[in-house]
């Protein structure tokens, strides 16, 4: 038991809200009126001249890694744990852990956000982004914890789906705001650029059972995977200016009408001529599939083999509904015989191979959907399959923002609330709510405090610092996710951000020190202006 906590607890640390850079870690989230410059694009694009004149981002990244499950306090109390005697002084009821995951199964997540240094900058009303963007998570199914802490109950089937999604991207935007007093309004047209894409589908649902006299179960999966992906989404923002008591309001909705189409046939071909090579050919995915029959200590003394009563096989498909199958008579049928068809004097549910030396009709799997699943590893012709390149959804989400600036104390608290239109890639249609404070009592080192509440980690807990120098500015942050300290999160966010910060009223903060190396600097460049004057003459 301690060496599989010992895996999962590697597992979590090796894998890595959508939280932009480290002064939105800081914040807790809380940044639809706070950001400006490069980096108000993805949270409020009407904010990009907000307080200054331009900026150009040296470095910035960020990750976050969680899971649903397991922290160190229960790694803790799970660790060396009896869980059938309540007596024990280490007593852990296993029912807590079904009760935890509420029958999700084990899940784990990273999320990473790379700003390309110097391709991120803004010029008064304009910017231009170029991010590269990275997520992943896997669903492990509630079986494996069941069979691990409960046993196997006789009769009664045991869920084995499972889920997958990797994508990775280059999101480039270009954004305007215009100010028109009182309030500004943005937007940023954006370039997504899909770089690799990974989904596992399960069909149908797969399971586990446990019989009488033996285990039994099955489960077919089909993994799609795309490269070279494209698509267009648009940031739209709203935001008035700070009033004068300090208030200040935003709205925005992020990739709105976003879609990424994958596995378009100009771009792959394009790939293709530049020497890119592709797992699989367009039309085709991988399915994998598992069946245990009649697996017992009975089959396996009688001289069964592991490897016949548990079978797994992996190989590539193309997908055709069953009604574009032609229906024939293969005794008199006249012509080229079809690579596959339905013996219209035989069962009609039953798909043939005219070759079993290319496509084994065993292998040949309809669901109940209508689809088909034909071979192709050995097909050397995929026309009788319909070129179509999957398209997938953008995470699309809306955020609304209120500040109040205490000039006087040089405090800043935020406040937005927010909410997703899928569940695409950590996005989630609930609402949450997140507040942040910035302490500026020492206007070079600035310290942040934020929280965010709802959603699937229920809580989120942001700290934030940094150090200006002068117009050059380093944020860095941290959180905790599911909890409230490093005992009881179930994974961390971390950011690092550099940056430089422009804005003309700087010019009328210059400290004493700052009006010499100036004065200085300014006659230094005039001595050797009248050096190389004298030179030439």
């Amino acid at each position: 038991m301690k060496g599989v906590l010992v895996l999962c607890s590697l597992f979590i640390l090796l894998i890595g809200q959508n939280i932009q850079d480290a002064r939105m870690l800081g914040l807790g989230g809380a940044y639809c009126t706070l950001s400006s410059g490069f980096r108000a694009v993805g949270i409020n694009p009407a904010n990009i001249n907000y307080n200054t004149n331009w900026t150009v981002n040296i470095f910035s990244s960020k990750t976050n890694i969680l899971n649903n499950f397991l922290n160190l306090n229960r790694y803790n109390e799970l660790n060396g744990a009896h869980f059938d005697n309540p007596l024990s002084t280490s007593y852990y009821p296993k029912e807590n852990i079904s009760r935890i995951l509420k029958g999700q199964g084990l899940q784990f997540a990273i999320n990473s956000i790379m700003s390309i240094p110097s391709l991120n900058f803004s010029k008064d009303n304009y910017a231009f982004t170029s991010n590269l963007i990275f997520y992943g998570d896997v669903q492990f199914p509630q079986a494996f914890i069941d069979l691990m802490f409960f046993g196997n109950p006789i009769g009664k089937e045991l869920d084995m789906s499972f889920s997958q999604n990797i994508l990775s991207s280059l999101e480039t935007s270009f954004s305007y705001a215009y100010d028109f007093g009182e309030i500004s309004l943005g937007g940023s047209l954006k370039y997504l650029q899909g770089i690799y894409y990974s989904n596992m589908e399960e069909l149908e649902t797969p399971y586990f059972k446990t019989d009488t006299t033996a285990f039994v179960g099955s489960g077919n999966y089909l993994i799609k995977q795309g490269l070279g992906g494209l698509g267009f989404a648009l940031d739209l923002g709203l935001s008035t200016k700070e009033f004068d008591n300090g208030m200040k309001y935003g709205v925005s909705i992020i990739n709105a009408f976003s879609s990424m189409e994958w596995n378009n046939k100009a771009l792959m071909n394009g790939l293709e001529k530049l020497g890119v090579s592709f797992p699989v050919r367009e039309k085709e995915y991988f399915f994998f599939s598992f069946k245990i029959d009649s697996l017992s200590s009975e089959t396996l003394l009688g001289g069964a083999s592991t490897q016949d009563l548990f079978k797994t096989e992996t190989y590539k498909v193309s997908i055709i509904n069953v009604d574009e199958i032609p229906v024939i008579d293969p005794l008199n049928y006249i012509g080229d015989m079809p690579p596959f068809y339905i013996d219209q004097t035989g069962d009609l549910s039953e798909i043939v191979s005219s070759d079993e030396q290319i496509i084994e009709s065993d292998k040949i799997v309809k669901i109940t959907d209508g689809r088909v699943f034909i071979p192709t590893d050995n097909l050397n012709d995929l026309s009788s399959f319909k070129a179509e390149a999957f398209t997938m959804n953008y995470p699309t989400f809306l955020r609304f923002g209120v500040s109040k600036n205490f000039k006087e104390e040089d405090v800043v608290i935020a406040a937005d609330i927010m909410t997703g239109f899928d569940n695409m890639f950590g996005n989630e249609e609930k609402w949450k709510i997140s507040i942040g404070t910035e302490i500026n009592k020492n206007p070079k080192i600035p310290l942040r405090l934020g929280i965010t509440l709802g959603g699937k980690d229920k809580q989120r807990v942001g700290f934030g610092t940094g150090y200006n120098f002068g117009n050059m500015k380093l944020d860095i942050g941290y959180g905790y996710i599911g909890g409230f300290s490093l005992n009881s999160t179930r994974g961390a966010d971390l950011a690092l951000s550099m940056y430089y910060d422009y804005k003309k009223s700087d010019q009328n903060k210059l400290t004493f020190i700052d009006k010499i190396k100036n004065f200085l600097s300014t006659v230094f460049d005039k001595v050797k202006e009248s050096f190389q004057s004298d030179e030439n003459n």
